[in-house]
């Protein structure tokens, strides 16, 4: 058995105190640790990170493993510690003197081993025997007596997840436990100028066995190095800052209770718990529990604010709070500027209700209502208030001065022709008691007045809106909107109930032949008393209904255009018809001819003379009305033409040399691109033409100067010649789409 192991299953009082603290850390850590076991990560990372504090004297490192695995197995191989100089009088040093590690301990850094460097630590600070609990514990269940089954139920999560958690606990609260743990180190040897880049990796990779390799009647074990990153942290000894003061601290007090709550997000890098202290007189100070309070979540997702909640010995009496951070090089920020309050007392279990509400011979309401006598001494006293619906809003009718805490009645001398009424006792820290609302009216018979001034309009999607003027009464309730197809049949009502505003919106159907919309509006009061009808008013429905389609009467192609004719739309409401044109299998659409109103005939008709030969094109009329609204004809096919016929070669032209025994034959064409082959025609004397030979575009192109450009020159050279002869030529060309031309004119040479 290892001798610290020995040393934490010892029962001694050291020990008790480990396991009374290890429960109330497992009270408070319950929450995070229950999340991980019902939430494990899916992607472990395998990272170890660093922290670095310079004093002016000395500069402080912290590290941790961010996760189990991690932290296990660095345990067992150690920590290598290692730092770079690279800046010296705030210069960049040369690559090679910035590049050398050096070594901090001789050997790795280990968690301590032996029962003799752990116990005078562990004597003296609980949070070290938890480290070394962690560490080196036959068993992570503390003795909790009758509370073990709520810890019984926190240890069904597993083991290595709670030794890690309550290990890195441990050591983020004491710098003497983390340097126990193997987690933190000093470095003193450090100069003011210098500049320093600290490294800290496991001495040893992990790695595992992930599949073997045959070789005879040998196994060789195949491994994978699973690296874990490096920590990092870079720092000087002039890199010191003051720890900041904890803000936005703030108390809600309750019944022997107050809430504290302040800004941790804000402080997430600096601090790793906090500690809430209280006071009675703003000058002692003492916390409020035994142990800090850990932000549970530092995800991007998490709440802005912490909240702890303190039970008070007595209401009505100042305490006063304040709120201090804690690092995890085991210090304490300074303290929060200290707010304060008292404790309040419950309200009173019963409210006030109405008891009556009765007319009295002067036209006014007499009001009663019941409040528990026993609560007297917790109020100061009731309001009246006062509206003319349930919802509000409600005047204050018993003025500034509230009624005597001891008294229940109120007279209302100027009711309105419906009333709501409320009771409110008010109690000494200004927190209001509501009864429910009464209900109390005057006997009224005269209707409002009719509603005028109707207006509106509806629009394209449907949605009608009507106004008029507001009605002047007070006892005013609503109003009532109806509308009909037609003024001379009964009217539906568009409001399930009266509506207090002076407007109404609605939503019509469009596809129908009703042009209109008729609207007319009553107003009613309180008690139930409708107006007569306001005017009728008339709304016009804009139009929806897209003009009949063109259609297409008539085709017809020739070698040199298409002809079309169609019978425009019947709609009356038609301003304008468009031709369009697009080559088949496009939509590139391109506007032929527009006809307005002005030249408009049942019957139109278009010849397109643009349009290439043999190509194929899709043409539609297109009819917009005054909405405009379109109809399109359905689509019809048309292409000019094409007889195969195409332009002769032009410019023909021969030199003749004697000299090297040739006829150069040249001539121009525009639409190479087209030409599959030049033909060359000869004759000899009054010989008729016979096919001599053809050329390509591409041999018989010229060429100019010292780059290809394109040509529209072409040449042929004929070297089967006899002396004193005369020869005819003639081209013709073939195109690769199967046109061709005719013979070109002749030409005579005398060779």
């Amino acid at each position: 058995m290892h001798p610290v192991t020995a040393l934490m299953d010892f029962k001694s009082k050291e020990q008790n105190m480990l396991h009374k603290s290890l429960f109330l850390l497992v009270l408070l850590l319950a929450p995070i640790f229950m999340e991980a076991q019902i939430n494990p990560p899916q992607n472990e990372e395998r990272a170890l990170k660093m922290l670095a504090r310079s004093t002016g004297q000395e500069i402080m490192l912290r590290w941790a493993a961010t996760s189990p695995r991690t932290w296990f197995h660095c345990n067992e191989v150690g920590y290598t510690l290692v730092r770079y100089t690279y800046k010296r009088n705030g210069q960049l040093l040369p690559f090679e003197e910035r590049s050398v590690p050096t070594p901090l301990t001789a050997e790795p850094i280990f968690p301590w081993q032996t029962e003799a460097e752990w116990r005078p630590l562990m004597e003296r600070n609980n949070y070290a025997a938890i480290g070394a609990q962690a560490i080196f514990g036959n068993s992570f269940d503390p003795e909790t007596g009758t509370e073990g089954e709520v810890v019984s139920l926190i240890n069904r999560a597993n083991e290595q997840e709670n030794r890690f958690g309550f290990g890195l606990f441990a050591a983020d609260h004491s710098f003497e436990a983390a340097t126990a743990m193997g987690l933190a180190f000093v470095d003193r040897n450090v100069s003011p100028n210098e500049t320093y880049l600290y490294r800290v990796f496991p001495t040893e990779q992990p790695s595992f066995v992930v599949d073997t390799l045959q070789e005879g009647d040998n196994s060789i074990p195949i491994e994978y190095i699973n690296l874990i990153d490096t920590g990092y942290v870079s720092i000087g000894l002039s890199d010191t800052y003051v720890l900041p003061k904890v803000i936005d601290v703030d108390a809600t007090f309750g019944d022997r209770q107050a809430i504290v709550s302040w800004n941790k997000e804000k402080f997430n890098f600096f601090y790793v718990s906090y500690e809430v202290e209280r006071s009675e007189d703003g000058v002692n100070w003492a916390p409020i529990r035994d142990l800090p309070y850990i932000p549970m979540d530092r995800t991007e997702r998490a709440p802005e604010k912490a909240f702890i909640t303190d039970s008070l010995e007595r209401n009505n009496q100042p305490y006063f709070y304040r709120v201090k951070g804690r690092t995890a090089f085991d210090e304490y920020g300074p303290p929060s500027d200290p707010v304060q309050g008292t404790g309040i007392d419950a309200l009173p279990y019963y409210y006030p209700s109405i008891v009556s509400v009765l007319p009295n011979e002067q036209k006014g309401f007499n009001i009663s209502w019941q409040f528990n006598e026993s609560d007297n001494d917790k109020i100061i006293g009731f309001k009246i208030l006062r509206s003319s619906n349930d919802q509000g809003p409600f005047d204050n009718l018993s003025g500034e001065e509230l009624i005597a805490p001891e008294l229940r009645g109120f007279i209302d001398p100027d009711p309105l022709p419906s009333n709501y009424y409320l009771i409110v006792a008010v109690d000494q820290y200004g927190r209001e008691m509501t009864s429910f609302a009464a209900l109390a009216q005057i006997d009224d018979v005269t209707p409002p007045a009719a509603p005028v001034g109707l207006r509106g309009t509806i629009l394209k999607n449907g949605l009608m809106i009507v106004t008029w003027d507001d009605n002047t009464e007070p006892d005013l309730l609503g109003y009532r909107v109806y509308f009909s197809n037609h003024p001379d049949v009964e009217f539906t009502q568009l409001t399930s109930k009266p509506t207090l505003e002076n407007y109404h919106y609605d939503t019509v159907t469009l596809n129908t032949l009703t042009e209109e919309v008729f609207v007319k509006v009553f107003a009613l009061d309180y008690r139930q008393n409708p107006s007569e009808f306001s005017e009728i008013l008339a709304l016009e429905r804009p139009d929806t209904i897209a003009p009949t389609a063109p259609v297409f009467r008539d085709v017809e192609s020739d070698t040199h255009s298409t002809y079309l004719e169609w019978a425009n739309s019947s709609s009356t409401d038609v301003v304008k018809h468009e031709l369009y044109r697009s080559p088949m299998g496009e939509e590139a659409w391109e506007l032929l001819q527009t006809i307005d109103l002005v030249d408009y005939t049942m019957i139109a008709s278009y010849r397109d003379s643009t349009a290439e030969a043999g190509k194929r094109y899709q043409y539609k009329v297109v009819a917009t009305d005054n909405a405009d609204l379109m109809a399109s004809s359905k689509l019809i096919q048309a292409q000019v033409i094409d007889d195969f016929v195409r332009a002769s070669v032009q410019d023909l032209s021969a030199a003749v040399d004697r000299r090297v025994k040739q006829v150069n034959l040249s001539w121009t064409y525009s639409e190479e691109d087209a030409v599959r082959r030049f033909v060359i025609y000869r004759a000899r004397g009054d010989e008729p033409f016979r096919s001599y030979t053809s050329v390509t575009p591409e041999e018989s192109g010229t060429t100019t100067g010292r780059k290809k450009r394109r040509v529209r020159r072409f040449n042929f050279i004929d070297t089967s010649l006899k002396m004193n002869t005369q020869y005819r030529y003639s081209v013709k060309v073939l195109w690769h789409d199967g046109g061709q031309s005719p013979l070109s004119e002749s030409l005579e040479v005398n060779y």
